[in-house]
């Protein structure tokens, strides 16, 4: 079977790596920390130490060798970077896919590409996503599905949940929290992962998928249900506020006859 590398060994990317190996896939994975490196090693990854920045690549960069699908799963890193330029990271990578010929390429997008529209989204609904890592995320989205020399899978997921990963202990007790009656888009990482792998064994050529729980729930009544289940004080929400649009996943449950794992999302693992 075909090499997979993993660009992003982090909490997403290490779980697909885990289930890709329980299904007989050979399998590399790429993390920035040597310590990781070495704790990936003991549990059996072929794991390499790979740095990217907008400039170069440095590291263990025969990494790259080899492999015939790579998953990129590295986010913007934004929030804790503002003045990073993600396009041009991501660009270091496509130079790299094209030195060593990688066939296949699945990048982890976001449903934020969509921005605040209504109504139902689909694969076809236009990009309003305003923010500067939602235009950073559209424009890589563009530069991989309309590179000639490799195929491109992009994966759109709603916000991740699962395994110690909620919002709702960061959003506990704080007041004013907008759109109360927009409908949750999330998915949970069993069910992220589970995409992943029927992307790679179900190859379709160029396509774009949504990744999101059929679950919808309006925010208000999602996170004031999940602070009793976590035994945590509920956020206060304002009275009003736009209602975003409700993310469909018809394409991905049709094309990969995908049926989720993780229906409810009441759940904090």
């Amino acid at each position: 079977m075909s090499r997979i590398g993993i660009m992003g060994g982090g909490w997403l990317g290490l779980a697909v790596a885990e289930k890709a190996m329980e299904r007989n896939h050979s399998i590399k994975v790429s993390t920035t920390h040597k310590e990781k490196s070495t704790l990936l090693k003991k549990k059996g990854f072929d794991a390499a130490v790979v740095e990217v920045s907008e400039f170069d690549i440095n590291g263990e960069i025969d990494f790259f060798n080899d492999v015939k699908l790579l998953i990129i799963s590295i986010p913007p890193g934004l929030r804790k970077n503002p003045d990073r330029n993600y396009i041009a990271v991501i660009e270091q990578i496509i130079n790299k896919i094209e030195l060593t010929g990688i066939e296949k390429v699945i990048f982890t997008s976001s449903t934020s590409v969509y921005g605040n529209q209504a109504e139902i989204i689909t694969e076809e609904s236009e990009l309003l996503g305003t923010t500067d890592a939602a235009r950073q995320i559209i424009a890589v989205e563009k530069k991989l599905l309309e590179h000639k020399q490799f195929e491109s899978c992009i994966l759109r997921l709603g916000g991740l949940v699962g395994p110690n990963r909620h919002p709702i202990f960061t959003l506990s007790g704080k007041k004013n929290i907008p759109n109360p009656l927009s409908p949750i888009n999330f998915i949970h990482q069993q069910d992220a992962v589970s995409i992943i792998l029927h992307i790679i064994e179900n190859w379709q050529g160029n396509q774009v998928y949504n990744a999101v729980t059929p679950f919808h729930p309006a925010r208000i009544d999602y996170y004031s249900e999940m602070a009793k289940i976590a035994a945590l004080e509920a956020p206060a929400f304002e009275k009003s506020g736009i209602v975003r649009g409700i993310v469909s996943t018809n394409k991905v449950r049709k094309d990969l006859n995908f049926k989720f794992l993780v229906k409810n999302l009441l759940i904090l693992n």
